[in-house]
C-alpha cells in the first residue's frame, strides 16, 4: 500500500511538470505481437488503433519487464511506463551543439570572419610618432602626432575568385585610401583584374606597406618619383610558378580621391617581377628569419601626361625604374632607382634622377633589427648643385614581428642648393590589432 502511495504520488509530481496535453494523466499500454505499446495522449491511441502506425516515436529493444521491445509515443510517456515497472530511466542522447554559420579567429593583428559565401578580414593600424627636427641655422622643434590610424576590411564574397579591399586612414582629411575588387578568372592568379581605387604598380618601397618598413618612414626619393594611389583597372598575371609577376595599369592619373579625371589623358604603369627564389614579399627586413635565400628582381615604367589639367604649367612625364631585394637569415638589402624625363607646357625638358640603398640586420633573430639607408635625389639636370641627400640609421624592437613594434631613426637631410642640413630623430610605435 504504501508503495502504491508513493508511486501514485511520484506521477502526480512528475504531471505537475508536463506540458498541457499531458496534464489529463491520460495512460495507456497496449501488448501486441510481443511489443509494449506505450502512449500518453488519446490521439496517438487513437490513430495507432485506426492505422497501425505511431509516426515518430521512441523504440527500445529488450527494456520489457520480460525483455520486450517498447515503443512509446513520446518521452513522456517512455518516462512513465519505466517509472512505472521500476526500471532504469531512459537515457536521452546528448543533443548536438547548434551549427555556427560562421567562423571568428585572430592572427597576427587581423580578425578574420568565414563563412560558407564570404570571407571578411578586419585589421586596424594604429603608429603614434614623436619627431625632434633640427635644421640647421634655425630652433629645434620636437611634436607628438598619430601619423596614421588605418582600418581595413579585405577578404571576399561569393566566390574566392572575388575579393575586395577597403582602407581608411582616420586622421588624412581625405580618409579614403582603398577601395577596389579583384576577380581572379583562373584561380591560381594567371589573369587577375583589379579595379577601383588602389596603388598603381610602381616603386617597391611605394608597394610596401607603412606598417612593413624598417625606417619609421618610406626615403625622400620613393616620395618624389612614387605617387602611390590612383582611379583605375589593372591587369595583372603571375606565371613560371609565381617566379614572375607582370602587372599593367590604366588609370586617371590625377591621383587619391579625384572624383574625375582632370584631362583627357590617362596614365599608365607597368612593372614587371622576377623571384627566382620564391617570394620575397613586399616587406622590408626579414623578421621571418628566412630559411633560403630570397631575392627579387624588377622593373618598370610609368607615363602621365598632366598637360591641361589645371590652369597652371602642367608636365608631361614617363619615369622608368628599378629595383631588387634580397632576404636571408636575418639579413635584408634592397635599393631602387628611378630616371624621370619631364616635359612641362612651356620651358624646357628636364631629368630627374634619385636612388635609394638600405641594409638592415636583425642581431638578435626576429627581435632586434639595426638598419641604415643612403637616398640621393636630384631634382633636375638643369640645376647644378641642387642634389639632396638622406642618410640615415634606425633601430627596430619587434614583440610580434611588424604587427607590434617600437622604432626609432635617426637621419640627416642634405640640401646642397641651400647649403644646409636637417637632422631630424623619429620615434614611433606601431600596433597593428
Amino acid at each position: 500500500m504504501k508503495r502504491a502511495l508513493l508511486a501514485t504520488f511520484a506521477v502526480l509530481l512528475l504531471a505537475s511538470q508536463l506540458p498541457a496535453q499531458v496534464m489529463s494523466l491520460f495512460y495507456q499500454e497496449v501488448e501486441k505481437d510481443g511489443r509494449i505499446y506505450v502512449f500518453n495522449t488519446p490521439e496517438g491511441l487513437a490513430q495507432w488503433k485506426a492505422t497501425g502506425e505511431m509516426g515518430k516515436s521512441i523504440t527500445l529493444i529488450g527494456r520489457g519487464p520480460n525483455g520486450e521491445t517498447v515503443v512509446a509515443e513520446n518521452e513522456t510517456a517512455l518516462d512513465l511506463y519505466l517509472f512505472k515497472h521500476g526500471l532504469p530511466a531512459y537515457e536521452r542522447p546528448t543533443p548536438k551543439p547548434p551549427k555556427i554559420p560562421f567562423d571568428v579567429s585572430w592572427k597576427g593583428g587581423k580578425t578574420t570572419v568565414k563563412t560558407k559565401n564570404a570571407q571578411l578580414v578586419l585589421s586596424n593600424r594604429l603608429q603614434v610618432r614623436w619627431t625632434e627636427t633640427d635644421p640647421e641655422g634655425a630652433p629645434s622643434k620636437g611634436s607628438f602626432r598619430i601619423r596614421r590610424f588605418k582600418t581595413k576590411l579585405e577578404g571576399w564574397a561569393y566566390s574566392k575568385n572575388l575579393t575586395y579591399e577597403l582602407q581608411v586612414n582616420w586622421p588624412d582629411p581625405k580618409p579614403l585610401e582603398d577601395a577596389n575588387i579583384a576577380y581572379d578568372f583562373t584561380g591560381t592568379k594567371l589573369l587577375t583584374l583589379k579595379a577601383g581605387q588602389f596603388k598603381v604598380p610602381f616603386g617597391r618601397q611605394e608597394l610596401t606597406s607603412s606598417g612593413s618598413q624598417e625606417f619609421v618612414d618610406r626615403s625622400l626619393v620613393s616620395a618624389e618619383f612614387a605617387k602611390g594611389r590612383d582611379i583605375g583597372l589593372e591587369l595583372g598575371s603571375r606565371l613560371a610558378g609565381g617566379k614572375l609577376e607582370a602587372r599593367f595599369g590604366i588609370f586617371n592619373g590625377a591621383g587619391r580621391n579625384a572624383t574625375a579625371n582632370d584631362n583627357n589623358k590617362y596614365q599608365l604603369d607597368a612593372r614587371l617581377t622576377w623571384q627566382p627564389w620564391g617570394d620575397a614579399k613586399y616587406v622590408e627586413g626579414d623578421p621571418e628569419v628566412s630559411t633560403q635565400p630570397l631575392l627579387a628582381l624588377a622593373v618598370q615604367y610609368e607615363a602621365n601626361d598632366r598637360r591641361g589639367a589645371t590652369a597652371g604649367n602642367d608636365i608631361k612625364r614617363k619615369t622608368h625604374g628599378a629595383d631588387f631585394v634580397f632576404k636571408y637569415k636575418g639579413l635584408f638589402l634592397f635599393g631602387e632607382y628611378f630616371s624621370a624625363d619631364d616635359t612641362p607646357e612651356t620651358g624646357r625638358p628636364y631629368t630627374r634622377e634619385g636612388f635609394n640603398l638600405q641594409a638592415g640586420y636583425f642581431v638578435i633573430p626576429q627581435t632586434l633589427e639595426l638598419a641604415l639607408r643612403y637616398a640621393e635625389l636630384d631634382p633636375s639636370d638643369l640645376v647644378r648643385h641642387d642634389t639632396r641627400k638622406e642618410k640615415g640609421l634606425a633601430l627596430g624592437y619587434f614583440f610580434n614581428k611588424h604587427a607590434h613594434k617600437l622604432q626609432a631613426d635617426f637621419r640627416r637631410l642634405s640640401d646642397k642648393a641651400t647649403g644646409k642640413d636637417t637632422d631630424e630623430i623619429r620615434v614611433q610605435y606601431q600596433l597593428i590589432f
